[in-house]
Order: structure tokens, then sequence, then C-alpha cells
């Protein structure tokens, strides 16, 4: 009884890891998947579906609402973890490849894109490239862009600046005109 007393009081040997830097996901507007899958599932229930054709539009209405909201529930729940050894890439609800890490010795280009219409910062998009090593295929995420994010890419990746990207302020992007700034290795 004493060594069960014993063994329960010990303090846990895990820490936390330390320097670790989570970004969540995107806000998203669900209105139009819950809008489209509201409607053809109305069809069904006000008995508008007497044709193949109503039949076949309110099913697309459904289909096309869950894909929506589906895609919304991915943007919204992807967490992007930053630590000292790698970016772990985590989407709950995607059914294959539901987390992925990346070194940052494998990471090897950023993009900034800003198109003319973006009117906040948080419009643009933020795009990381990573290959493995012997690997031909190389994988992107995209995510809205965050400039915390994007300097703790840069900077635990070793990226250097390319072309128009040296003269940039992440905290202050120019708006209102096409732009793509890259970082590579």
């Amino acid at each position: 009884m004493v060594d069960v007393a014993e063994t329960t009081n010990m303090p846990d040997q895990t820490t936390p890891e330390q320097n670790v830097v989570v970004f969540t996901g995107e806000t998203r507007n669900m209105a139009i998947g819950i809008a489209m899958l509201g409607g053809g599932i109305a069809a069904f229930v006000a008995g508008l579906t007497t044709t193949f054709f109503a039949e076949a539009i309110a099913w697309t209405f459904i289909l096309w609402g869950a894909f929506f909201l589906y895609s919304d529930l991915l943007l919204a729940t992807r967490r992007f973890v930053v630590s000292e050894d790698n970016l772990v890439i985590s989407i709950p609800f995607r059914l294959w490849n539901r987390q992925q890490v990346w070194a940052w010795e494998d990471v090897i280009r950023m993009d900034v894109i800003v198109k003319r219409r973006d009117t906040r910062a948080e419009n643009a998009t933020l795009q990381v490239y990573h290959q493995f090593p012997g690997e031909v295929a190389i994988d992107r995420e995209d995510r809205n862009f965050d400039p915390e994010l994007a300097e703790l890419v840069i900077g635990r990746a070793g990226l250097k600046a390319d072309g128009a990207a040296a003269q940039v302020d992440l905290a202050n992007l120019q708006l209102g005109r096409n732009a793509i700034f890259t970082w590579k290795k």
C-alpha cells in the first residue's frame, strides 16, 4: 500500500515543449454551406422533388452544401505549430494525412502573394513549400497571411529574400497591387 502511495505522488516527468507557437485556423463564414444544405433538405421536406430534375437539383444542393461545410471545417480547425525543430501542420478533420511534420532544413521556400483587390494583410496568401530529402515531390501548404508566422518560418528555416522581398516589411504589407514576395534557401 505504501508503494502505491509513493508512485502516485511522484511528479510528472514530462515537461511541455518550450518555444512553441501555435497559429490556429482562419475564421470561416459557413453561411453558403448551411444555406445550400438547408435548401436541398427543405426541397425534400416540402415535397418539391416530384420530378427527376427537381430531385437532382435538391441532391446537388445537399452535396455541395456538405462539401462547403466540410471545407470550412478543414480550414477552421487547421493549426500551425512552430517549434525549434520543426513545423507541424495538423488538420484533425482531414481524412488523410492529418498531421504533417516538416523539419526546418527541409522547408525550401515561402511565398507571400498579394493580389490587387486585397484590402487587408490577412487577405494575402502565405505559401510554405517543403521537400523531403531525396524526393521529387514538393509539398505546399497555403493559409491566410500572418506576419508573425512568416517571420518565424523565414528565421527558423534559414530562408533568404529573393528579388523584391528584400525591401518588404512583413508587418506593413503594401496592398492594392499584385505582388509575389519569395524567400528561398
